[in-house]
């Protein structure tokens, strides 16, 4: 298990997310930010719509991100 977790300015630890290892093991990028992974953990490498993918360089091909 990975835990994602944030600081806040005064040094506490608020936690974000808990992911399997392998889940994150299963993203042809292996991308490690929370947000790139849905509820059910499948990545979102197949997602038109996560426009995050964009912001970090990826180019939509029609079916995935790469």
């Amino acid at each position: 298990m990975t835990e994602f977790g944030a600081l806040s300015p005064d040094g506490s630890y608020r936690h974000v997310r808990t992911l399997d290892q392998s889940s994150m093991l299963k993203c042809p990028h292996f991308i490690m930010m929370p947000e790139h992974y849905r509820a059910d953990e499948s990545c979102r490498c197949d997602d038109a719509d996560h426009q995050e993918m964009a912001e970090w360089g990826y180019t939509w091909d029609g079916n995935q991100w790469g």
